[in-house]
């Protein structure tokens, strides 16, 4: 049978053990009291029959044998319930037979080998018994349950259940740990909540806090959501280097600031780098004084400032709405958006631009509630900020915002002195890199404005030209359905007036189509106009009759499974693709936690946006081993760094042909050197040099083909792209060089 398959059909099984907690936690909570709903049975069952199958598949008595018990009980369970009968005779007789038959063939018709069982290399004897144990203990809670059931006459679980629970959970966590198994360890500590909360409302009347969980944690339920976001945000953040492009370059950059001690002017493999303002530069070099140059301290401060946005999303939710739950809301959906993710999983400037843009809306609307001069001046600190991250594009979406009060709202914008006196501050601090350069260098203006900013606007100079539609579809999908629920109710919003919901339509639409403008289009830069997308579709939301939201709440589950069924397949399509058992295993436990909440009996309000939110969690934590596992489709070189510096530790110098690689001097310690053929991505802006010491590691094969032959320094390797483009200089390597490998898509020769 396909490895796939049989994979799926052991984490559909996982999955399905983890949704039935979630089913009876939340009939628990329903009810405030310990509760054993038949649907806890039945999916326990059918998971159980999943796992049976599946240990059969793979010839495993352990799997088969451990999972027979707890069947039994599952059953017995259903009966006691009286919801065993009600299944068709058929299946019932079915489900009998299948495990003892499947069970009997595995004793009696393999030749099981213990010993092999017994004797893992892998695992450590004491380790191995402490994790048996836990395991022991953990499977035992059941027979507890089955027991309490028979004495009552009713199906119930125990106050000893949750104990055993606990100490089972503990135990296999422990042994998760030392085995550096995070999967196993999360969910663990996901059950632990559940038995815990459990024991907690069966005391609940003793110790006379009536209180239901959702009621108190009313006042939690924001700092939860930022630890819960935190803990996914920095899952695994490590588990994949620098990928080629925008973040190896200002990774390396960062890196070079730091240890040239040079803050100002920024390099990129030894050639000034004025492409952007330093203030990511800056950052970055922070976090690696803090935490050392990886990778990980790369994206850390990346991630501490996507959670500044949610709460700054919340905080502008309640300025707009002056209700903390349609704030949250808002919190929630902003932290749903997939591009919102993206935007930390790789080192760029515009998620702390988005943070300084979402800083200064603040600001500003503090300043229009409260009219204190100092949220104003705060406005245009922050603007100053974030013209030192990117530039004049941090002015799109405040301009917008403000043209739209002033023109078509008729808002007055406050005192003259007050503007005055916060241009000054947003001059001094957002100018002050640019005004230093150009003092130093007058070319720079003409650079920086017309190069890196009209051309940049106007023309494909940087090949990045998309349609006009592109932006449209971008948000299409990384916002669904939120934007789509906004676009079906813009009409009556126009109608009806509504200041608010008009405000920030324009501060959807207005830069949306500025950007779609421009000939440069990389999915980022509309990164600013999702926090207004998530206001404005909290407070739609909030407003729509139930019919409406139970219609999108659908539409969201079909949508959330198809893209969860697409990833899960996605190897059937690219067979590139390399997903692993820790991958399936998340996007299983997120698929089932989506369907239990769906068996729940809440609210279509409430369960859209939670499940909107716990869907782009779980997709986030799934990707780290995505990301881990496919290096050459990602374009992390860590595989061709790893091989260069464990296995050819004599080698000095790394050629890199026709390709600017800068990810390789940041994995390696070694001497890059560029060999440029024609190639644009080497056309590098050489104006500002002050000496000629940077041809060194860029050497120019069109003005010296025999570079290689004649000049190539010893202990020197050489990558080549393995796309088939380069045929004459692979065969030159081969004259060259006595060894060669093929990495992640790349031709070494040593």
């Amino acid at each position: 049978m396909n490895n796939l398959l049989v994979l799926g059909l052991g984490l559909t099984a996982q999955g399905l053990f983890a949704g039935r907690f979630v089913v009876q936690l939340l009939q628990t909570e329903k009810s405030q009291k310990v509760e054993s709903p038949a649907l806890f049975w039945k999916l326990s069952l059918l998971a159980s029959f999943f796992l049976v199958v599946y240990g059969f598949i793979q010839n495993d008595i352990v799997i088969v044998g451990g999972q027979l018990i707890g069947y039994v009980i599952y059953i017995r369970n259903l009966q006691i319930k009286g919801d065993w009968g009600r299944l068709p005779y058929t299946v019932r007789l079915f489900a009998f037979m299948l495990p003892a038959l499947l069970f009997s063939f595995l004793v009696f018709g393999l030749n099981f080998n213990w010993q092999n069982f017994m004797d893992n290399p892998e695992i450590d004897g004491l380790l191995l018994t402490w994790g048996t144990v836990g395991q022991v203990i953990f499977s035992s809670r059941f027979v507890i349950q089955w027991l309490h059931s028979e004495k009552l006459n009713e199906s119930a679980f125990p106050i000893s259940f949750w104990y055993i629970s606990i100490a089972g959970a503990l135990m296999i966590s422990v042994y998760a740990i030392f085995r550096q198994d995070a999967v196993l360890f999360i969910g663990q500590a996901f059950g632990l909540v559940v038995y815990f909360r459990n024991m907690y409302i069966h005391y609940q009347p003793i110790l006379k806090k009536p209180v239901s969980l959702v009621s108190k944690f009313r006042d939690f339920r924001l700092p939860t959501l930022m630890v819960f976001m935190g803990m996914v945000l920095f899952f695994n953040l490590g588990n994949w280097e620098v990928t080629e492009g925008s973040e190896a370059r200002y990774a390396q950059i960062s890196k070079e600031m730091l240890t040239s001690g040079d803050y100002i002017h920024p390099t990129l493999m030894g050639i000034y780098h004025y492409h952007k303002p330093p203030m990511t530069y800056w950052i970055t070099s922070l976090a690696y004084k803090v935490f050392g140059i990886s990778s990980w301290a790369a994206r850390f401060i990346l991630q501490i400032a996507i959670l500044v946005q949610v709460m700054l999303v919340f905080q502008i939710g309640k300025l707009f709405f002056e209700n903390r739950k349609t704030a949250f809301y808002a919190a929630l959906i902003f932290a749903s958006f997939s591009i919102i993710i993206v935007s930390g999983r790789a080192l760029t400037t515009d998620a702390y631009l988005a943070v300084f843009v979402l800083a200064a809306m603040y600001s500003w609307f503090l300043y229009f509630k409260a009219q204190q001069r100092r949220h104003l001046l705060l406005f245009y600190l922050f603007l100053g900020l974030g013209f030192l991250t990117k530039g004049p594009v941090v002015l799109i979406v405040p301009v917008s915002v403000l043209l739209f009060q002033k023109i078509s709202q008729k808002t007055k914008l406050g005192n003259l002195f007050g503007h005055l006196l916060g241009l000054g501050i947003f001059l001094i601090i957002g100018l002050s890199w640019f005004v230093l350069l150009y003092i130093e260098d007058r070319q720079f203006l003409d650079y920086f404005v017309f190069k890196h900013t009209i051309q940049r606007f106007s023309t494909n100079t940087f090949s990045r030209s998309q349609p006009f539609w592109y932006y449209f579809a971008i948000v299409g999908v990384t916002a669904f359905p939120w934007i789509w629920i906004i676009l079906f109710q813009a009409k009556k919003i126009l109608l009806e007036r509504n200041k608010r919901l008009s405000l920030l339509l324009a501060w959807i639409f207005i830069p949306l189509v500025f950007f779609s403008l421009s000939q440069s289009k990389l999915v980022l830069y509309i990164l600013p106009i999702f926090p207004a997308i998530a206001l404005a579709g909290a407070l739609i939301w909030s407003n729509l009759p139930e019919k409406s939201q139970v219609f999108w709440d659908k539409i969201q589950f079909w949508f959330h499974i198809i893209v969860i069924l697409g990833l899960g397949f996605s190897p059937l399509l690219d067979p590139r693709i390399v997903l692993k058992y820790k991958f399936f295993f998340i996007l299983v436990l997120t698929a089932a936690l989506l369907i239990s909440i769906r068996l729940v009996t809440i609210k279509s309000m409430d369960r859209a946006v939670l499940t909107a939110f716990l869907f782009i969690m779980g997709i986030t934590a799934a990707s780290t081993y995505f990301m881990g596992n496919n290096s050459g489709l990602v374009k992390d070189q860590k595989n061709v760094a790893a091989f260069i510096n464990d296995e050819l530790p004599e080698a000095r110098h790394i050629l890199v042909y026709n390709r600017r690689i800068p990810s390789m001097s940041f994995l390696t310690d070694k001497n890059i050197i560029s060999l440029y053929d024609g190639s644009a991505d080497l056309n590098r802006e050489t104006q500002f040099q002050k000496d000629d010491l940077w041809k060194a590691n860029l050497i120019n094969l069109k003005d010296d083909p025999d570079w290689l032959s004649q000049k190539m320094p010893d202990q020197s390797v050489l990558m080549i792209k393995n796309d088939g483009k380069s045929p004459i200089m692979v065969q030159k390597a081969i004259t060259l060089f006595p060894n060669q490998i093929e990495l992640d898509g790349w031709l070494l020769f040593y």
